[in-house]
């Protein structure tokens, strides 16, 4: 929202709380701390997390397809029959 003073008939700039000013520096910061913390190196325990959910990510994969490949098996052998 802008607020402007009615002074004479020439316009005035808009004047802002000194909150919203305030949080648009707090947001610049903020954004700045995020681009800086997305630029440092992987730590060698983000490396031990990404390897314990890539584990998981994968036991989970194999044993959904080791069941779709029992699922098919079940099926073909009731063909046969």
């Amino acid at each position: 929202m802008k607020v402007y003073e009615v002074i004479g008939n020439s316009p005035q700039a808009p004047v802002q709380p000194s909150v919203l000013a305030q949080q648009t520096r707090v947001n610049k910061l903020i954004q700045q701390m995020a681009a800086t913390d997305a630029q440092k190196p992987a730590t060698e325990m983000d490396k031990v997390v990404a390897m314990q959910q890539m584990a998981d990510l994968k036991k989970k994969t194999d044993l959904a397809y080791a069941k779709r490949l029992r699922q098919q098996a079940a099926a073909a052998e009731r063909q046969l029959r």
